[in-house]
Formats: structure tokens, sequence, C-alpha cells
């Protein structure tokens, strides 16, 4: 709840006020521009006009009929009754222009009408309207047409397995609905041989109940005005607004405000004071508290879900007492009919009644019939004992429940009739991520009432399903307190829905239904999960804040199941009403928990819940919910606090760190910022640093965003992505502290709880991080999008920057002190003051414009911009990601300096890069269209997989992977999870998988021995991501996406290191001269093209031609004696006889060798073979450097594990770790065996050069 830094009296006496206004200043990520989507509306949009009749699109399986009389002028009865007779007169339904019904910007195909008989089905040739009838009447003395018609079903689909298609009586299920052009006000116009004589107003409508985003809005004013004159507290309120900047509303409807106020007050002392409010339970004080229950819509698409909760908004605030059916048990055809239905116990898919839910399921309202398993037509009174009830809406049921209504979270989709908002978002998948503005808003709702019961309605799944969802289960759930109602609740509302309207009497639940009888005894098998595991879908993200939630998906699109929908709520709401108590102690024991951090893994608890695939309770407990055993350690799932740093000397990314303290506490969890220094795990942490303790109410709301996630290998399915492990996508510091005995001391100076209000003042005054000399140069941290967006801004400007091209700060910024001044203010971020002829920087010629591939066309039909919201998710989340970091974006390749983007590449685009044009592509979807550019690659995916946080290498050090080798950041989000399992001998891998470490988030299924076979490989080494530069092309391709539903922003380094790097000037940032290389495959910015131009410099060599060095070219033993050779300045040698029998007179490293035996360098593969053409090993090279060097003694070892103390070449791995001439190929591996490349050689030799 939220607490307000007024004392507590003045803070309840403004709550409601507060609560009510609440609108988050969030910053959506947008990824269209989406003025040209929220046009200017005409006053009248929303206005439901008088119409003597409406005509809808969706009918009834017989069709309807629709009757009304035409007042004719002109003509009295008997001219009328003559004209009918000799057929002249003719109907046509014409748009009525006046009477707006949707934006025409938005909609411009908007059909203009014509002649009844030009309106036609969808489906087959088939006439709309038919059985026409005209007879002539007279009224009031005057002449009048009246009219009778059939009205045939508009919408058809077509099976893809046969073919066939058939009537479907729902609106259908997609984007931008083209259907609404036939819909609107019309004219029913009568002419006589083509001429007008009358007409009468009707509305065509998709069917009879559905309401447009203009009408809704309307509605409300009118809902809450007639709740008011029926004695109800009824009050419209805007959580804030959307995307496209259009107000998010949500109604209050409860028996007065007080209530309301009670409720709140309630919440937040439940939330510090858990033991008193539960004793107040049992002890009858709370007897009379109204708890909150919450129903929503989010996918617009699925229309008829919107419109079922505005309808009984409706309902409930017009009608002092409503009727409606309950199933209370099965007749005896009802009880054959389920056991037919589930099937013989033990048969294979034979639906098995789960243990855990055995005891609360019922079944009621379960038997589909003759439907075969979907929701249709079923005879109630044949199989169910059926009872009417009566409730009294104010004295019943506002006396133990109020409601929050949302009847549309996304305005911007409805508006549109599209699932996505403006920016192409699925909100439904965004609700952990919080990137729009829109999820963060419903968030903080649902966070500050903290509702008994929330219930999101969707479609289209034609069972009907009802949650609760079946395993695997997130493990932040308390579930085992959740599941107290989860059945009982979601059965209500599904008997209630089934049992109230005419069309769908059926529902399934898959907790409940979806476990089936594998055939071998009584094993049991989830075969299809309809999981929890992914916290993004709204109810699921609610169910960490203790709210028992769920996801009821309509079976059609109509007024049948708009009207479930309208009286599952009822039956959802007068379930909690009748239980308020006992849901309401249920949520305060996952605050108790909270609070007290108390171990709720063992069995009995949460444990019991967490099963494997067979259904076998508590199988996983252990996977699921790792207890902390380390030393000292609570033993908890639960750690005892987090640390995030918000200094810049423990913090890499400032700007995600305090994005982190505003998340948490948007979502009602408390953080505390400590007022004096302490030490943890030997490091030393200033005063405020962010502690985000466990010991809080919403300690599942923080674990679910911060901890290190599951590695699912042992289910073969799931139904969404699980990631959070925010600190790992967002690409901020974290330390997860398990000990008691330090959060005690970390505690003690800690500050008081901050909430959203008190973060968003505290992140206001946070600053950029600077250390250093100041008024010289500034190195910028590259390290978040701040980062990226502050040198795009400064390069906008006409500002001098610089990349950093070698040392410990290659890949970062270098800008003058007083340009660094007037970024620092407006972003966040680490910064070091320094002398400019300290650092080797290019010049970034200028901030680069990005094509991004997959740029959608218009919609030539329904809303225009649908290509663009609907169908375009990875062209939005690119352009999104390029939005956050600053670039400006082109949908014209030719007006690019880049290209960069997880779609296909179109023709164009390919020719562009051929000739030149740097391109940074990621997915398979971007490494197919490139197969055709490169040759030699193979893409790999994972059968079944889906996602994964996996360990990473650097081998290669570019400017494209430097700045996360410079962070350690050994993580890499895979969505999508392939592998380049080939890629050309002459690419460089940038980023592969670290077959040492294990991942700790993912979803990969090892079932099989071919799934199992293809995660090893994927973990031994696969390439994630490699450069190219060959043929006059510069690309970089990675296996997976790197802007994933825009949450992994740790990624976005990638692109705008390759976006920068491919628009480096020749010149030095220092003034210096650089050295132009000829080497078309030595990229700007990798780890050896300081080694390259140095050894060209010093002629230690000229390359293998004039354009090409082949860094990753294996060398010699005859090329690595020449360049030591030539590094030396190039010797005259004493005498040319060696003993070597094979280093022939007048060899290219006769000299060499000669020189190399004189020194000691060398004595040989024997006493008379050199072997000049056998390959270098980095073991043989090593020791080379290090005998021309005298075989200086090292300090200490290296760390490397593979270099044995008595080895050959270990004193001088030894000297050469501690000169900086290596570093190994990982921190404990030198891989002295493998081959040498030209690239590691010459580096070796620079490196070593620049100790001398």
């Amino acid at each position: 709840m939220k607490h307000y830094p007024n004392s507590v009296s003045k803070a309840l006496a403004l709550l409601m006020a507060l609560v009510m206004t609440l609108s988050l200043a969030v910053t959506s990520a947008f990824a269209v521009s989406y003025q040209d989507m929220n046009p200017k509306d005409d006053a009248l949009l929303g206005t439901k006009f008088n119409v003597d009749a409406t005509i809808t699109l969706v009918t009834g399986k017989e069709g309807e009929d629709v009757s009304l009389s035409i007042p004719v002028s002109g003509m009295n009865k008997e001219a009328l009754d003559a004209a009918i007779t000799a057929g002249t007169v003719k109907l046509a339904l014409e748009r009525d222009d006046s009477r707006p019904y949707v934006n025409e910007d938005l909609f411009p195909y908007a059909f203009a009408g014509g002649d009844l008989d030009s309106w036609m089905t969808e489906g087959k040739d088939e006439h709309q309207f038919t059985d026409i009838k005209l007879t002539a009447n007279e009224k009031n003395g005057k002449a009048v047409l009246d009219v009778s018609f059939h009205v045939n079903n508009y919408f058809y689909s077509t099976n893809r397995r046969t073919g066939e298609t058939t009537p479907d009586y729902s609106v259908p299920h997609v984007n931008g609905s083209y259907y609404i052009d036939l819909c609107g006000y019309f004219d029913l116009t009568a002419k006589n041989s083509g001429k007008a004589i009358g007409s009468a107003p009707v509305k065509v409508a998709p069917y009879e109940n559905f309401n447009t985003m203009w009408e809704i809005y309307k509605e409300l004013d009118t809902i809450a005005a007639n709740g008011t004159k029926n004695g109800l507290y009824v009050e419209r309120f805007s959580m804030g607004q959307s995307t496209a900047g259009r107000d998010m509303p949500y109604l209050i409807v409860a028996d007065s405000k007080a209530s309301v106020t009670k409720w709140l007050a309630l919440a937040e002392r439940a939330e510090t004071e858990p033991d008193a409010v539960l004793a107040d339970i049992k002890s009858g004080k709370l007897d009379e508290i109204r708890v909150p229950v919450m129903y929503s819509n989010i996918h617009p698409d699925e229309v008829a879900a919107t419109d079922g909760v505005l309808d009984f908004a409706k309902m409930i605030t017009s009608e002092k007492t409503i009727d409606y059916k309950t199933l209370t048990g099965f007749t005896a055809a009802g009880e054959k009919e389920l056991k037919e239905e589930m099937g013989p116990v033990g048969a294979e898919g034979s639906v098995a009644v789960p243990d855990l839910v055995k005891d609360t399921a019922s079944y009621l309202g379960y038997l589909s019939a003759d439907n075969n398993g979907k929701s249709g037509k079923v005879d109630l009174e044949k199989y169910y004992t059926v009872k009417s009830n009566t409730v009294n809406v104010k004295d019943e049921l506002l006396s133990d429940v109020f409601f929050v209504l949302v009847p549309e979270e996304n305005v911007d989709g409805r508006t549109y009739l599209t699932r996505h908002s403006t920016n192409g978002y699925d909100l439904n998948r965004d609700n952990s991520f919080q990137t729009t503005s829109e999820t963060a808003n419903m968030q903080q709702l649902i966070g500050t009432f903290n509702p008994i019961s929330l219930a999101e309605f969707h479609g289209r799944v034609q069972s009907f399903q009802c949650e609760p969802c079946d395993p695997p289960h997130e493990p932040n759930f308390e579930y085992d307190l959740l599941a107290n109602h989860l059945i009982t609740g979601g059965e209500a509302l599904g008997i209630a829905a089934v049992a109230n309207n005419d069309g769908y009497n059926s529902y399934v639940i898959p907790q409940r239904d979806y476990l089936t009888y594998t055939g071998s005894g009584t094993e049991t098998y989830w075969e299809d999960p309809w999981d929890d595991m992914s916290t993004s879908y709204t109810p699921q993200f609610a169910m960490l804040q203790g709210t028992v939630a769920y996801t009821v998906e309509l079976p059609a699109y109509n007024d049948d199941t708009a009207q479930a929908a309208q009286y599952g709520i009822l039956g959802n709401a007068a379930y909690v009403a009748a239980e308020k108590l006992s849901y309401l102690e249920s949520q305060v024991t996952i605050f108790q928990r909270g609070v007290k951090n108390f171990n709720s893994d063992a069995f009995e608890l949460v444990g019991q819940w967490l099963c494997d695939q067979n259904d076998v309770e508590g199988a996983e407990m252990d996977l699921f919910r790792p207890e902390y055993t380390g030393k000292g350690q609570n033993g908890n799932f639960y750690p005892e606090c987090y640390i995030i740093p918000l200094d810049g000397e423990n913090q890499t990314n400032l700007q995600a760190a305090s994005d982190m303290m505003e998340w948490l506490t948007r979502n009602d969890v408390k953080v505390n910022v400590t007022e004096k220094p302490f030490t943890y795990d030997g490091v030393t942490y200033p005063a405020g640093t962010m502690i985000v303790s466990m010991y809080q109410a919403k300690r599942s709301v923080a674990n679910g965003a911060l901890y290190d996630g599951t590695l699912i290998n042992s289910w073969t399915i799931l139904y969404s992505e699980g990631i959070t492990s925010f600190n790992e996508t967002r690409g901020f510091d974290m330390v997860t502290v398990a000990e008691p005995a330090a959060y005690k001391t970390i505690s003690a100076v800690c500050g008081s709880p901050m909430d959203h209000d008190d973060a968003l003042a505290y992140t206001k005054g946070l600053t950029s991080y600077f250390a250093g000399e100041k008024d010289k140069d500034v190195i910028i941290s590259n390290a978040s999008e701040d980062s990226t967006a502050a040198v795009n801004e400064l390069l906008k400007a006409g500002k001098t920057v610089g990349m950093v091209t070698s040392g410990d700060c290659m890949g970062d910024f270098i800008c003058s002190y007083a340009d660094y001044q007037t970024v620092a203010g407006k972003y966040l971020l680490s910064a070091t003051g320094v002398d400019k002829t300290s650092v080797k920087a290019k010049i970034i010629t200028k901030s680069p414009t990005v094509y991004v591939p997959g740029t959608p066309a218009e919609s030539e039909k329904g809303f225009v911009y649908a290509p663009q919201i609907s169908q375009s998710a990875s062209w939005n989340y690119d352009t999104a990601a390029m939005n956050l970091m600053g670039f400006t974006t082109t949908s014209d390749v030719a007006k690019a300096d880049a290209a960069a983007g997880a779609s296909k590449l179109d023709s164009a685009a390919k020719t562009a890069v051929k000739n030149g044009l740097s391109y940074i592509g990621y997915s398979y979807s971007a490494a197919s269209s490139a197969s055709d550019l490169i040759a030699g690659v193979e893409y790999t995916e994972l059968d079944g997989a889906m996602d994964c946080l996996t360990p990473v290498v650097y081998p290669n050090k570019t400017l494209v992977n430097a700045s996360y080798i410079a962070d350690g950041d050994g993580i890499l989000y895979a969505y999508g999870l392939g592998y380049f399992s080939q890629i050309p001998a002459d690419a460089a891998v940038l980023v592969k998988s670290d077959k040492t470490r294990t991942p700790t988030e993912g979803f990969v299924p090892t079932n099989t021995a071919e799934r199992a076979a293809g995660f090893k490989a994927y973990m031994n080494g696969g390439v994630q991501g490699f450069a190219y530069k060959e043929n006059g092309m510069n690309v970089v391709l990675f296996a997976n996406s790197l802007t994933h539903k825009v949450h992994q922003r740790d990624e976005y380094a990638y692109i705008s290191n390759f976006l920068f790097s491919s628009v480096l000037s020749d010149k030095n940032y220092d003034g210096s001269e650089s050295v132009a290389l000829p080497f078309t495959d030595v990229a700007e910015g990798a780890y050896y093209a300081d080694a390259v131009a140095w050894a060209i410099q010093n002629k230690v060599t000229s390359g293998v031609s004039a354009t090409t060095f082949a860094p990753n070219a294996s060398c010699t033993r005859g090329q690595m004696v020449t360049f030591l050779w030539k590094a030396a300045g190039s010797p005259e040698p004493k005498s040319l006889t060696t003993a070597f029998t094979d280093v022939k007179s007048g060899a290219y490293y006769e000299k060499a060798v000669a020189w190399a035996v004189e020194n000691k360098v060398t004595t040989g593969t024997s006493a008379t073979t050199f072997s000049p053409d056998a390959t270098v090993t980095r073991g043989q090279s090593v020791t080379f450097l290090w005998k021309a060097n005298n075989s200086p003694a090292a300090a200490s070892a290296s760390a490397f594990t593979d270099v044995a103390a008595g080895a050959y070449y270990a004193s001088a791995v030894n000297w050469a770790v501690e000169k900086g001439v290596t570093s190994g190929m990982s921190a404990t591996t030198f891989a002295p065996n493998s081959n040498c490349t030209r690239a590691q050689i010459v580096t070796f030799l620079y490196r070593a050069a620049s100790t001398k």
C-alpha cells in the first residue's frame, strides 16, 4: 500500500483523492511515431444515436430478423403499394457521415453502403440480407413502408486442415478490425425508381452490445451517474495515460466512499502489522469490511471481454436486485456424462483428478456434451440441478465487496481494435517488465488496492477456459495460500458464466482438467501445460501481490460471451463476498510471511505445489525453490536482502539501478537507503546504497524481479518465458545477502522504508558520477542507454566525441569536460577526468542514422496502421531500442549510415550491405537473411527451447564487445536459443557460450537424447556472435535477439558499439597522426588493430596481401621467428650457419633463425631441425618472446589451470601475464597447445614492446 510522507491521519484524509488520481510519470519507450495514431476526434464520437434498428454482423445460427417502418414522402399508400407491386421500390443502406462511429483518420476505408442486394457475407457467395418484404401502410394519414428482412451471419471461417468454410458466429480474432469498415450509422433508404422516398436510421454493429472505445468513454460517465442516482458510490477515475496519451479510466463501485477508505487504511496496516490484522479477523472486528475485487481486459481485439466488464458495470449500477442461475449438483444423467467425458481411470488420455484439487473441485459446468470439448449449447436442466438466485446489490453484495472495474486497460488498442498498444507491444507480455505506461499504471493500481481477487477476461479458447493455471508455478507465489480459493473462486466464475447465457454452457480449468493418464497404471502427465511460470501477464503478476487471480478465455466474441463474462463476474464476486474473511486471512498471511521473511518452502506449504510433469507433488521443490544453505546463510528460498549500489564506485549502470528503485516502489515494494557506510564480503558500500529487504509484505514482488531465476530442463513445454532477473537483463550491479548476521549489520544503518513518492524524489536527486581531473577531457563509461543517448545528443549538437580504441577503457567515450557538463545533468553517467594524450581514441564522425529492417506498410482495410502495431514485433522492439539510445532511424536504406535489426533484410538492404553499409543483425530471421551475403554460416536452433541466461566468454576483443569485457559481464540473455554451429574461417568470434558455467535461468527441455545433446552443443562454446569484414562488407551477426520485448537492455550496447564504430574517423581524438590500415579484414576497434598498426609502422609485417592481414590464420614457426626478428630491428646475425638442416639457404626466415639461435631464443625442435613450416602454438610463441627478452623471472605463477608448473612454457606464461602481454583465453585457461594466430602474435609483440 502506498505510504505517504504526511502524518498517518493526514494521509488517510487525503488517501482517496491521491489514490484515485494515480498517474505515473513513465516515459514509454516509443517504438513508432504515434502522433498520427491519436488524431483529434469529432466531439460526437461515442454518441449512441437513436436508431430504429440495429443490424449485427454476428447473428444466431438461424440468423436474425429485422422489422421497421420507413416514413414515405411524395406518395400516398396506394401509389406506394402500386410501386411495390411493380417492383420499382428498392432498399439501400447508406452511411450517414453526420453520425460518426469511428475516427476516419484511423479508419479511412469505411464502406459507404449501397443497395441491400450488394451486401454480401464474407465466407461465400451469399447475400447478407435475404427474404426482403415490403408492405405499404398508413400511419397518421401518411404513407409508411413496412420493411422486414432476414440477416445472415456475416462471418465465416475456413478449416486450415480440411479447407471447409463454415459460418463463424463470432467476431474474428484479428487485429485492425477490418469488419469495422462495415459498421456505423446508416440510413435504410427506400427508393422508387432510384429516387429516395424515405429513410430510417439504423446502426450496423459487430453485435448488439459491442462498444467502440469512444462509446466506452461516454458510457462510463453514464454508468457513474446512474449508480449515484441509485444510492451507490460510483466514480470514474484515471490511472494515467496510455502510450498515445489517451486517458486510462477505471470505475469504483461501492456501497459508500467510506467503505473504500476503510479498506485502503486496512490494506496499509495489513502490510505493516499483519499479526494485529489477523487477530482482528479472528475476533470479528473486521466482519463489516468491504474487500476489493477487480475485473479487467487488456487485449482489445478480444472484444466481448471488454463489453462483458462494461455490461456488468451497467447492470450493477442500474439494478437494485439481480436474478441469476447457478449449478448446484449433477443429475443422474450428469453423473453418467461426467464419467464418459473424463474417461476410464488409468486409460491413456483420460482426465485425471489432481490430488491437490480433488477435495475442492466440483466439476459443475464441465460437461460439453455433444460439443466434443468445445463450449457450446448444453441442456443444463438435463445434466445439473439448476438454482435461481436473487442478490440485492447494495444490501447484500456491496455489503461485503466493492469493485474496481477496468473495462479496458489498453485504451489505444480498443480504439484501433488491435491486441497491441500504440508502440506495438502486447501489454499482456509486459506486466513484469513494465516498459509501457499502460502496464506500469495498471500494476501500480493493483499494488495500491491489493484486490482480494482479480479476473482478466480474454479469448479465444473454444473450450471456454478459466484459470487457475496448471504447473509449473512461479516459485515466488505463496501458492498454498493462494490455492485456498483458486479452484473454488474459478468455478464460481465459470458456473455463473455458463449458466447465464444461451450459447456457451461449459468451461474448463487447467489446474483441474488438463492432467491426463499416460496409460501406464496410475501415472499422469501434464502434456500441454497452461502454466503460470511467467509473471508477464496481469493476473500472474498480481498473484505476487497476494491477489487470487485468473485469466478467463472466452470461446467467442458475441453477445452471448459478453453476457457470460458479465454473469461470471457476478458469480465470482458473490463467492468472494461469502468467503471474504477467508480470502482476507490468506492475503494477510502472505504479508505476514513476508514481514517475517518466513521460510515457506516446506512440502506441506508451497513445496507440494512444485511438482514435476508427472504431477508428483513436491518433486521439484529443490529446483524451483533452492535454499541458501551456505555457511551462515538462512536456509530459505528468499535471501535476507539485496544490495543495489547507487554510487559510481560500486555501480556500473547508475541509470538502471535508479530505474530499479522506481520500478520496485511503484509495485509497492519498500526500499531502504543506507545512512552510513557498511561492509559486506570485503566491500565497503557508502551511505546512499539501496537495500531491498525481504522482511516486507511484498517480498514476492521484489524477489520475483531480482532472483536468479530457474533453469527448467525437465518440462517439455512452457507457455512463455519466465525471465525477469532485472540485474542481468537491465545491466546493473547487485549483491545478494543471505546471512542473517550480515543483514542485521546492514539493516542497522538503513534509513526508513521508502515508498514510490519517496523514491521518485530520491532518484530525482541522483547525479552523474565523476572522478579524476576536471577541466580536461572526460571518459564517459559505456554502461547504459543513458550513456549512448548522451553521446548521440552531443554528436547531434556538433560536439566532438571520441571512442576509445584500446586499453582498459576500450569501448568507452571521450569528450571535453565542458561538453560533458551539458549532458551530465540530464543523464545518469559515470565519468572520469583524464588527459586526452593518455587515451587512444578515434573521433566519432556523426550520430549515425540507422536503417531498421522490417518497416511495415499501411493496411488497406480497417485500422490503417494495423501492420505497424500488430504485425511487426521485432521492428517495434528495435525502433524502441534505437529511441532509448538516441539514434535517428530511417526506413530508407539509402539514407542510412548503418543498419541494425532482428528482421530480415530486403533485397535493397542486402545490396546496400554488399556495397559496404555496416550491418548488425540479430535473431534467426536476421541470420537467415544474411546467409546469401556471407558463405559458410550455419545456424542451429534448439528444439523446444525458449530462452536462457547464457554464460559467455569473449574470444576476440573488439569495439563491439569491449565494454562487456571491461565490466566483467559474463552473461548474455538469449531468446530464441540458437547458435552459429559454423561461421566463415575468416570471421572473428565475439561471443560464445562458456561451457565451464551453468545457466541460472532458462527453458531448455532435455527430455530426449537429441535435445540433451543440442543443449550440450549450445553450451560447449556455441557461437553467439561474430564479426565478418571481408569482400568490402562490415557485418556483425548475433544468433539471438538483442532487443527482446525492450527488457533485455543490457544487450543494447552491442548494437550501439557497432553503430558508433562504423562511423569512426581516421583522426585520433588527441590530434595525433593516425595510421590508416590498408587491410579490409582488420576491423576498427578489433583487439589487434593497434597491434597491426604498430607492426606496419615498425615493418614487422606487411600482411598476406596488399589488402588483407589474415588475423585469424595460423602462423608457422618460421613466420613467428621472423616477426620477432623484425620487431628487434632486423639485426644482422654474426653467421648464417646453424645446425638446422631444414633451414635452407635463401629462405625468408634464414637470418631470423640464425639471429634467434645466436640470442638463445630457440634451440629448434631437435639438434638438427627447426621445423619452420610447423604451426606455432601459443606456448611456443610466448616462450620465443620471453627468451627474446632475456628470460626474466616472474614474481608469481599465473592462475591458468592448463599451465603445469613444470611445462617448458610455464615461466614464459608467468612473465607474460605479469607484463600484461596476455590475459589468456579465459580467467583460468591459456590454451598453450592451441595454434597461435597472426593477430595473437602481433598483439603479443606489441604489448611486449609497450612494456619496455
